[in-house]
């Protein structure tokens, strides 16, 4: 198997899509108790939004050497996670990583609001997933290459096909352990997004992105906490971003912006509602209303 990979690490990630695939497709054929149900739920869940994170990585970097084993990577992917994996394509690589928190970022901080706390976070939520809605239809497909577009419309054939199918095996298990666990793992990848950008400074050249560097979580999410690396080193690989963010993004960076957990962070700054670290020394703090000006579908660039 590494021998068909560009990374030799990248046989986690095959692992990872597998497993989510059995939890999403065994209650179809063993009854899940009623005591496991939410365990299951909330491993599907995290799982979902693993791959989320995996097949972001995908798409920066292809897993397989070949052209047909990644295209066929692709469709797991896209049945792990609930959308096409040619999806993230126009909204991160062409507009996100082009426009970080700016403008014209369908998914900017500024969405959010001015407040603070829980219904920040659920503000952005709804916000961010109308704004891409938005970008994406009117930006519209001409951008992407005619190899994007045909993968992209295979993927979402081949998306509805199993939809189909799995709703004539058991609509409520249909719902109950896919169609929640694929809404838990995009609703995680928006919000997760937010966390690592709000209150910072979009046009720094190391301050533009808030890091979480335990070392628990960035084994299960492959390396998503060091997020300034990978917005100033797209290309590089997952398993290169802790070296690299030791090496030249903690010299430089705000150590505010270098937490230890992303759920420390989250139940201190939303739930209990505390300033965010840089709120009192940023003056172009990311919840300033008066930032967000351009419409939410303004091209990725």
């Amino acid at each position: 198997m590494t021998n068909l990979l560009v990374h030799r690490k990248d046989y986690r990630s095959i692992v990872f899509v597998l497993i989510t695939l059995a939890l999403l497709m065994l209650p179809f054929a063993v009854p899940v108790n009623p005591p496991w149900i939410f365990p299951w739920l909330l491993a599907s869940g995290l799982f979902c939004f693993s791959c989320c994170i995996i097949n972001h990585n995908h798409v920066h970097n292809p897993v397989f050497l070949g052209t047909r084993a990644n295209a066929c990577f692709a469709v797991l992917l896209t049945f792990a996670k609930g959308h096409s994996s040619a999806g993230v394509i126009l909204a991160h690589n062409y507009n996100h990583h082009r426009h970080n928190s700016d403008s014209n970022d369908w998914i900017r901080p500024q969405l959010a609001g001015a407040s603070r706390g829980l219904m920040r976070l659920l503000r952005f939520l709804i916000a961010a997933t109308l704004s891409m809605a938005r970008g994406r239809r009117e930006a519209g497909m001409s951008c992407l290459s005619p190899e994007i577009r045909r993968q992209l419309l295979r993927e979402r054939i081949l998306l509805w096909l199993l939809v189909f199918a799995l709703l004539l095996l058991d609509v409520e298990t249909f719902i109950l352990f896919v169609a929640i666990p694929w809404a838990m793992g995009i609703t995680l990848l928006i919000g997760v997004n937010l966390l690592q950008h709000d209150g910072c400074q979009p046009a720094s050249q190391y301050d533009h992105s808030r890091n979480f560097v335990g070392s628990l979580g960035n084994w299960f999410f492959f390396n998503n906490g060091y997020h300034t690396a990978h917005h100033m080193l797209p290309a590089l690989h997952w398993s290169q971003l802790p070296d690299w963010h030791n090496a030249h993004v903690t010299p430089a960076i705000d150590k505010n912006l270098e937490q230890p957990s992303i759920l420390r962070f989250l139940f201190r700054h939303y739930l209990f509602s505390q300033a965010l670290p840089m709120e009192k020394n940023n003056e172009n703090y990311s919840i300033n209303p008066v930032i967000d000006t351009a419409k939410p579908g303004s091209g990725p660039g």
